[in-house]
């Protein structure tokens, strides 16, 4: 796994030091939630082949890849490299061709070369929005989507990371749909849904 992210020790040691527990962190009920939540957006998933996955953690969104889009090649890219070893000892490992150690702002991917980018429950820890941006794009092939998804409300993620014990991820506010919807269309964008609602917060788009 490349190691791309020598500023962020300190982020990353902080996710490493939740791997163990993070699965047990999460609630009961959170893979039939995802499912309720993603069902209506199909549509971004169909016919994609090669899926970057943004903030992986621990895996807990792979199976989701998987089973709306069974033909897609999926890599997947966190900072933590306790949270990814995690991931791999779970049963969808063998549909991910790679697993990346590196930061969203400096992906060591190829431009023009992936279908779909995915960040499930990492938006909000991407601390330069429009750079991450900018990088979906380089990355993406013309046409490409971006799908946001925090599986929490925007007001939930925000409480919890001002309790987080690092500092900086007290910082890590996730903002309302409209002001990403700004940064987005200023990308190249086009959005193709936007919900922030009392259970979840997603973002669809295409590249133009």
């Amino acid at each position: 796994m490349p190691d791309s992210l020598s500023p962020d020790h300190d982020l990353a040691a902080f996710f490493d030091t939740l791997a163990a527990r993070w699965d047990a962190m999460q609630s009961p009920e959170r893979d039939a939630r995802l499912r309720q939540i993603l069902e209506p957006r199909a549509a971004v998933f169909a016919g994609a082949q090669r899926i970057l996955d943004v903030g992986s953690g621990t895996g807990a969104f792979l199976p989701h890849l998987h089973r709306l889009a069974p033909q897609a090649t999926i890599t997947a890219l966190d900072l933590s490299r306790a949270m990814l070893r995690r991931a791999q000892t779970k049963d969808h490992t063998h549909r991910v061709g790679a697993w990346l150690r590196a930061n969203a702002l400096r992906l060591p991917v190829a431009a023009d070369c992936i279908d779909l980018v995915t960040c499930h429950d990492s938006f909000a820890h991407l601390e330069d929005r429009p750079a991450a941006l900018a990088e979906f794009r380089r990355v993406l092939v013309p046409g490409g989507r971006i799908l946001i998804l925090h599986d929490i409300s925007r007001d939930e993620v925000n409480a919890i990371h001002a309790q987080a014990a690092e500092a900086r991820v007290r910082t890590h506010v996730l903002p309302p749909v409209g002001d990403v919807i700004c940064v987005m269309m200023s990308a190249g964008f086009m959005v193709l849904a936007a919900e922030d609602t009392s259970d979840h917060y997603l973002l669809a788009a295409r590249l133009a």
